[in-house]
């Protein structure tokens, strides 16, 4: 397809595919005549869709088994996952710290203005 688009196009469009296809058909099938092989080629890809081919799976075995499973994780390590084993990003990383003006762990923080009535 790399002569068929453009030198700085990642993708094509649908004449620039025809015309790709125009220039595979005689080289699939050589036994045919240049009509004869665009029209067998255009019945081979007709109603398909693109495929990924060879696409690359993702391992799990070995080392990579071990980190990935965020149960065995110890220490402060597995303070930044949830129970679910998903991260919790930036609040799993670091210590956030409370400016609201409340002391620590106090447990009534911003009920005094439904106590003093004006």
């Amino acid at each position: 397809f790399c002569s068929c688009r453009g030198k700085t196009a990642r993708v094509i469009n649908y004449e620039e595919f025809k015309k790709a296809l125009e220039e595979l058909a005689p080289k699939r099938f050589k036994d045919k005549s240049k009509e004869e092989a665009y029209e067998a080629i255009c019945q081979l890809v007709a109603g398909k869709e693109p495929i990924n081919v060879g696409v690359t799976k993702a391992k799990t075995v070995g080392a990579v088994e071990r980190l990935t499973d965020t149960s065995k994780y110890t220490g402060s390590h597995k303070e930044r996952f949830d129970e679910s084993g998903k991260g919790k990003g930036k609040s799993g990383r670091e210590n956030i710290v409370d400016t609201s003006g409340y002391v620590s762990a106090y447990k009534n923080a911003g009920t005094y203005d439904a106590k003093v009535k004006k």
